[in-house]
């Protein structure tokens, strides 16, 4: 096994318990990694904004990948450094595409998801007294049209598509197939996260490079479908014990849970 100098995290089911919480074993981990000169980056669907001070403050990260790929920010400076945006007219050609389904779907642009007024109260009531209340209104922002919205900017990140039943999801999917200059990938049962030529896999091996680390260098972790193209590009592939079965069978090492402390867990046996 090479020596391991950035490892890939991804943060909810994985670095995140179920209470959107980091564990002590996970942030003595960290810690422990950042001593020797090891990167961990977040590698996450969640854009910059769902990437809490306390989440960047316990990880101790200089870098992170938002948005599935779409975005590399320098923390430090707070800048972004690798872009892998949808163009306005891919956007509004996909967006005319699920206007024949029955779903909703958030525009990600920047640091927020931009959601129809509707959607956004509907979420934020949803999620009311839940660990992902304080996401919705850190990360969302309402608006009175999608379509007006995408028209005055000229790229977005990704969007974010929840269908209402996982049928329905495979039909938008097999609409979209023939959708050129796309990616997309699902992390739930009725949801379809779409950007631009990028993964959460290519953004990071494209870091690695830029801070002149190999792939084979690199340990990627987690849980679900959009995480899979990192485990699959990663060096040393990790699946969560509470990972889906396509995610474990793309492992090179299953730990622990995310209840567990698994990142803690396989971090301390594959690198430590």
């Amino acid at each position: 096994m090479g020596k391991i100098k950035l490892i890939g995290v991804d943060l909810d089911g994985t670095v995140l318990d179920s209470n959107k919480k980091i564990s002590r074993d996970n942030i003595e981990a960290f810690r422990e990694c950042k001593k020797r000169g090891i990167h961990i980056v977040p590698v996450t669907g969640r854009p910059y904004s769902g990437l809490f001070d306390e989440y960047k403050e316990a990880i101790g990260c200089d870098y992170s990948i938002n948005t599935n790929g779409a975005t590399v920010i320098d923390i430090r400076n707070n800048e972004r450094i690798i872009s892998h945006s949808l163009t306005q007219s891919k956007a509004l050609e996909l967006m005319d595409i699920l206007s024949n389904f029955n779903c909703y779907y958030g525009i990600f642009y920047k640091d927020y998801g931009y959601l129809c007024t509707r959607e956004y109260l509907g979420e934020l009531m949803k999620y009311e007294g839940t660990s992902l209340h304080k996401y919705i209104l850190k990360t969302r922002r309402p608006v009175e049209s999608q379509h007006n919205f995408i028209c005055t900017v000229d790229y977005c990140d990704n969007i974010y598509v929840i269908a209402n039943s996982t049928p329905e999801r495979e039909r938008i999917r097999s609409e979209i197939d023939g959708v050129e200059d796309i990616f997309y990938s699902c992390s739930q049962a009725d949801d379809l996260e779409i950007g631009g030529k990028c993964s959460k896999g290519c953004t990071l091996t494209e870091l690695g490079q830029m801070l002149g680390i190999d792939q084979s260098e690199i340990m990627a972790i987690g849980d679900s479908g959009n995480d899979l193209s990192m485990l699959e590009s990663a060096g040393i592939a990790v699946a969560m014990e509470n990972a889906s079965e396509s995610i474990k069978g793309a492992a090179d090492f299953i730990t622990k849970s995310c209840e567990e402390s698994g990142v803690a867990h396989a971090i301390k046996t594959l690198v430590l």
